[in-house]
């Protein structure tokens, strides 16, 4: 009996990246479904101008924000989806000199929003080709997406969603990068793209879950190992010091009363935001030789902290107005306050009635279906796959699998999100592309494509089936093998099997 082994990496076509027909071409593939994704949403552009009360919201404060020095006065909604609107109408002036007044805004935004939206297509195509390896989950997610009548309707509005769940999407590809390869670069890009979601939708704090997540799996495979407890202390040790450092220059601060800027009184609390940037920037350098993780973390969140004070600074400047609109946003979505508009919700039953407006409405039942059981898939995976590592103690020496990044956001999101009295389906947008790419998933591993073995060139060696007791029997040994040793029959099965 003699047992053949087989080179699989080097003879299969297939990589640990799997392409469904060849890279040119899945871009190809790519850039038609995307061009799709376009021509759905700027297919009437100008239909309902002014019946979305959001959307006059949102026009009639970016007409004002010259006139009050750039200050939006309305924190319903964050600051960046007005400034960067603005800038986007003024990058249309020269083209289009209507683009910067009141009726022009309603088009110039659009335009933005639908900018935005059609950048999730590409970023959810690589966040499933990140996670799975297949450039058919990529594919399948687009496609779901780019055709999302949901998506579509609000990407058609100047309004803060569609920008939102983009940011969203880019933080947790940054997330996902981070956990594979703990660089220093996709922190910094998520506590980016995080600080201007943050300033876009006080929501989007919850991706601080799957980050909190990302630091703890990286730190405690970093410590645990080396049983070495002088690290979490020296880690202990140095952020006390620096905070005692920074809290003494925050009263230097106030030690001669309140101080004036740009007219605005910066009260003692909000004051402490700009403040932490160069102190959480300092304590990432210092303690870089102890926790690599540790020290990205920090850094992160001094860059996300200043990229939130720049997109919204007069959330401290003008506090106040910040903080009664924030508390007045909590308790309407709360039910303690009850405008007129939120009436409809009345006894709506909490997280079903989510669902229910994916099933019939936000996404129809047959992308629901495929969306609702790739998450459950995926939740199932990723338990029992944590259960595996614990019962064989392999839970920090084996990493996980990168599913558990945005599926921890969709999670979190959901439940923290679904059992608000007022359930604006918007308000679950950021979840539809990672939901979108659990169905991909799900719905990629259903299919079965044959790869075809291309026959190797005469002058391109490639490995060859070997007797494993005698290597003299090389042409002789199996009837598969002709010729010379650099050519393959096609219609041999190149797995290992014994004769």
């Amino acid at each position: 009996m003699t047992s053949y082994l087989y080179d699989m990496e080097t003879i299969s076509p297939r990589s640990t990246r799997q392409w469904l027909l060849s890279p040119r071409l899945d871009i190809f593939i790519l850039v038609l479904i995307v061009s799709i994704g376009v021509g759905l949403r700027l297919c009437g552009l100008d239909h309902g101008v002014g019946t979305h009360p959001d959307e006059r919201h949102m026009v009639q404060v970016t007409t004002t924000l010259e006139s009050n020095r750039m200050n939006p006065k309305s924190f319903a909604y964050g600051s960046f989806s007005f400034y960067a609107a603005w800038l986007f109408s003024k990058a249309l002036k020269p083209l289009w000199p209507e683009a910067t007044t009141y009726d022009g805004l309603f088009t110039s935004g659009r335009i933005f929003c639908i900018l935005m939206g059609t950048i999730a297509i590409p970023l959810v195509y690589y966040l499933g080709f990140l996670v799975y390896k297949r450039s058919l989950v990529g594919l399948i997610a687009a496609t779901f997406l780019a055709i999302n009548v949901f998506h579509i309707q609000l990407s058609r509005f100047f309004t803060s969603d569609v920008t939102l769940t983009t940011l969203c999407l880019i933080s947790i590809i940054a997330l996902v990068k981070a956990h594979q390869n703990n660089t220093l670069r996709s922190y910094l890009i998520f506590g980016a793209c995080a600080g201007l979601a943050t300033a876009t939708k006080i929501s989007s704090a919850f991706l601080f879950a799957p980050l909190a997540l990302v630091v703890s799996i990286s730190t405690l495979r970093d410590w645990l190992p080396h049983n070495n407890w002088q690290r979490p202390l020296r880690v202990i040790g140095t952020l006390l010091v620096w905070l005692v450092a920074m809290l003494f220059v925050w009263k230097l601060i106030y030690w001669k009363g309140y101080p004036r800027v740009l007219g605005y009184r910066l009260y003692e609390g909000p004051c402490l935001i700009p403040l932490a940037i160069p102190f959480l920037a300092i304590t990432s350098y210092t303690v870089r030789r102890v926790s690599a993780p540790l020290s990205n973390l920090f850094a992160s969140l001094s860059l996300g902290v200043l990229v939130f004070t720049l997109a919204e600074p007069y959330a401290i400047l003008d506090f106040q107005t910040f903080q009664r609109h924030t508390e007045e946003q909590t308790s309407m979505v709360r039910g303690y306050w009850r405008p007129p508009y939120t009436i409809q919700y009345a006894h709506t039953l909490p997280y079903l009635y989510h669902l229910k407006q994916m099933l019939w409405y936000t996404m129809g039942w047959p992308l629901f279906l495929v969306a609702i059981f790739g998450v459950a898939a995926a939740t199932a995976r990723v338990a029992m796959e944590s259960i595996d590592n614990v019962l064989r103690q392999e839970f920090l020496k084996k990493p996980l699998s990168a599913e558990i990044i945005p599926l921890t956001f969709l999670v979190v999101l959901f439940i923290m999100t679904a059992h608000f009295q007022v359930k604006f389906p918007r308000y679950l947008l950021p979840l539809y592309p990672l939901s979108f790419v659990f169905g991909a998933a799900l719905f990629a591993n259903s299919i079965r494509f044959n790869y075809p073995l291309k026959r190797p060139s005469q002058d391109t060696p490639v490995p060859v089936a070997r007797p494993k007791s005698d290597e003299s029997t090389l042409a002789g040994s199996d009837p598969k093998i002709t010729g010379s040793a650099t050519q393959i029959d096609p219609s041999a099965q190149f797995s290992p099997s014994e004769s």
